[in-house]
């Protein structure tokens, strides 16, 4: 409806929060919304699809962390020789080494739908291992990741790092990448042994923000990663993904707080509600707009 956006926008109405962090990436444990920023949300239209999405990140982050503290099998690693061979011909460990890994891999992404898949590289960015292993790991186009902005970021930071949106090597689709440091011990200070992956199900978060916009008659939901760049869009007729960073509620979201503004659109006033979604260092970015 409002795919092809116009540079120039006119402010017209306004409201913010003050700045609040609802994921906290700086503990293992995440801080979930506050009653106060469930009302401001739901006075904005969007607590209803915020919650959700809030609740599947969360779960995301809190495989990364453990296996940051040691507290599922991902911890160890490795425990199979990875050999030149074996990266040029299976492009990492085959299907039939480290099962406990390759098991517990399968049972996260079955626990997890908003998962498409869990892998593990070297600190060098060498895959060791993805699930599911077709497409992930057998139909990828490279073995080595270190060019990557999740590995690079995890290896600087030591801390968990999610990138904006990629193209998958394997699929040739729309991904991000939570990447997770895994250290010899329980802190930051020992030695970062490899990294685990966690790629992000964009197919399952647009699901999301379809199901959620049915009853919003003209207001169209978006979901966009921290460049703009959409991710989920709650209209069923669009193709491809699309770019927003124009619009002043992206900067504004980008900055912090909850809010609205009135833009002006391909000539006519929109509505726009924010909210953004700290992941990590990053950040998604929920709008909902609604023509004036």
């Amino acid at each position: 409806m409002y795919h092809h956006l116009q540079n120039v926008f006119s402010q017209v109405t306004e409201s913010s929060s003050k700045s609040t962090t609802f994921i906290n990436s700086n503990t293992t444990g995440l801080e979930l919304l506050n009653d106060t920023n469930i009302k401001l949300l739901d006075s904005l239209g969007l607590a209803t699809v915020y919650q959700p999405l809030e609740r599947e990140i969360v779960k995301i982050m809190d495989i990364a962390y453990q296996s940051m503290n040691l507290t599922n099998s991902f911890g160890t690693f490795p425990l199979s020789n990875l050999t030149a061979d074996m990266q040029q011909k299976y492009r990492g460990i085959p299907s039939d080494q480290d099962i406990d890994k390759r098991n517990e891999a399968k049972s996260l992404l079955e626990a997890n739908p908003y998962l498409s898949f869990i892998g593990m590289t070297f600190p060098n960015g060498d895959t060791y291992f993805s699930e599911p292993y077709y497409p992930s790991h057998a139909n990828s186009s490279a073995y080595n990741y270190g060019y990557r902005d999740h590995i690079i970021g995890a290896l600087e930071s030591k801390h968990p790092y999610f990138n904006n949106v990629i193209t998958a090597a394997s699929t040739g689709k729309p991904l991000v990448v939570l990447a997770s440091p895994i250290f010899s011990g329980e802190t930051v200070n020992n030695t970062m042994i490899g990294l685990l992956a966690l790629g992000f199900n964009l197919k399952q978060f647009d699901n999301l923000i379809k199901s959620e916009s049915l009853d919003l008659n003209d207001t169209r939901l978006l979901l966009m990663d921290n460049n703009g760049t959409e991710i989920s869009d709650s209209e069923f007729n669009t193709s491809k993904l699309e770019t927003f960073k124009g619009l002043q509620s992206i900067d504004k979201a980008r900055s912090g707080p909850v809010g609205s503004i009135v833009e002006f659109i391909n000539g006519r006033n929109i509505s726009v509600s924010y909210a953004p979604i700290d992941i990590t260092q990053s950040k998604w970015i929920l709008l909902s707009i609604t023509p004036n």
